[in-house]
């Protein structure tokens, strides 16, 4: 299997772009990778906050075990040293009441590695713990086709007709569903969600185990990428955008013309459409989810978790900032992410800042004497496409109508929510239908 020579033009440097590139590299591709922004990375970059003049990530990306395609992108920019991950699954999940609840994973065989914990789980009641044993039962015994057949199904309705309260819903369902597929289970389709839930929780000992990056997310992907193509013949053009796209190369927005044997579009649904028309001829219609993070330094240690989930409250997941990055400025740096942030994204920064100092202090005891010295906020509109039942029908396949053209995108039909895993994946997938076109043999997913 091999592009050995052939000229590869991939639009868009996003982690879907990088992830073709990269793999078209490693065929022996002579690649050009075109990004509009100065930038590489897409959905997962890092700036100098100007307020703080910190290096803040745009949002608080983290990947999880089974995040393979990932982590071997990384592994192949050799910056995989600039991430840690948990050596098993431990979140912390606490209320507004002070009830504390813990997921963590033990040695133990799949599934059974979830039990021990879940039989304590203090967030739901001994009845609701047995319920939501059987309905995890019930999601174990699907397989494909059967989690495929639900996708027009919510996820919330899914979990009702299998004896899940609300509360139970909030207190544990959501707790995975809402920051992997940012919404929660009433908007989830149900074959997103019970992908989720299998092969983070069900399939392996270390799927859940969480990652992070120990370093600005730029850090990870731009310049690597840069050296990686360099090394490999290939070349990277940012700062500029691609107006035009077809089997055969692209056209830049100065007009400038890149002859290509085959293109990777790994490019917003909207953007695709305008530069490739007959490659993707209808809206997909997926819509939009957003996402917000909350970023206080407090004069003093306020959060004695590295990772803490927060039900029924407007906080859902906290950060140790201070700890993940080694921040070295006094006090703590916390990071609040908030998925599906719907109501929070016309809220002024200020008054939104304002609303979850006081929710951490109600919520966090050493915070109710410390001074809020700093903040600042990122808010992304179109963080991902909304995962809304009925989602599989409308995403796209990487093969397009055009000949030598094809699609990547976290958005286009990888089975996954929309996350950095599903993006990289997407990358790969989209050369391997190229190998399949150019040379005519078949290619399967790298692991």
């Amino acid at each position: 299997m091999s592009l050995r020579g052939a000229r590869v033009a991939v639009a868009g440097g996003g982690l879907a772009g990088i992830a073709a590139a990269v793999e078209a590299a490693g065929h022996g591709a002579r690649v050009t990778l075109v990004e509009r922004r100065p930038f590489l990375g897409g959905k997962a970059f890092s700036f100098t906050e100007p307020r703080t003049g910190v290096e803040l990530d745009n949002g608080q990306h983290v990947h999880l075990g089974c995040c393979t395609a990932y982590m071997g992108l990384l592994t192949r920019l050799g910056s995989l040293g600039l991430t840690a991950m948990q050596s098993r699954l431990r979140v912390d999940v606490r209320d507004r009441a002070g009830t504390h609840g813990v997921l963590t994973a033990r040695r133990l065989p799949p599934p059974m590695h979830m039990g021990p914990a879940f039989s304590r789980y203090a967030l739901l009641t001994r009845s609701e713990r047995i319920r939501a044993v059987r309905a995890l039962t019930a999601i174990a015994a699907l397989g494909p086709h059967g989690r495929a057949a639900l996708d027009d199904v919510s996820f919330g309705e899914w979990l009702r007709a299998h004896s899940q309260r609300d509360a139970a819903i909030e207190r544990f369902w959501d707790v995975v569903i809402l920051p992997t597929c940012n919404d929660r289970s009433d908007r989830v389709s149900a074959a997103l969600a019970s992908f989720v839930i299998t092969e983070g929780l069900m399939r392996t000992q270390g799927g859940a185990s969480i990652g992070w990056a120990l370093a600005g997310l730029s850090h990870l992907v731009d310049r690597p990428t840069r050296d990686l193509l360099a090394r490999a013949g290939g070349r990277v053009v940012t700062g500029r955008a691609v107006t035009a796209a077809d089997g055969g190369g692209i056209t830049l927005d100065d007009g400038v013309r890149i002859d290509a044997d085959a293109v990777v579009l790994a490019l917003p649904p909207g953007r695709t459409r305008a530069v490739a028309p007959a490659a993707i001829p209808r809206d997909p219609g997926l819509g939009e989810s957003p996402i917000v993070n909350v970023h206080l330094w407090y004069d003093r240690p306020v959060l004695d978790h590295t990772v803490l989930a927060v039900v029924d409250s407007p906080v859902q997941w906290m950060f140790d900032r201070t700890a993940i990055t080694g921040e070295g400025a006094p006090g703590q740096h916390i990071a609040l992410s908030l998925s599906a942030a719907r109501a929070e994204m016309g809220v002024p920064r200020g008054d939104l800042v304002d609303a979850m100092d006081r929710e951490v202090r109600a919520l966090l005891p050493a915070a109710r004497g410390a001074t809020l010295s700093e903040w600042a906020v990122t808010k992304d509109a179109r963080a991902t496409f909304a995962p809304s039942p009925g989602q599989a029908a409308r995403r796209p396949p990487a093969r397009t109508a055009v000949e030598g053209l094809a699609l990547a995108g976290a958005w286009t039909a990888t089975g996954w929510p929309a996350t950095m895993e599903g993006a990289v994946r997407s990358g790969i997938t989209a050369v391997h239908d190229l190998v399949t076109q150019v040379v005519g043999q078949p290619a399967g997913l790298a692991a």
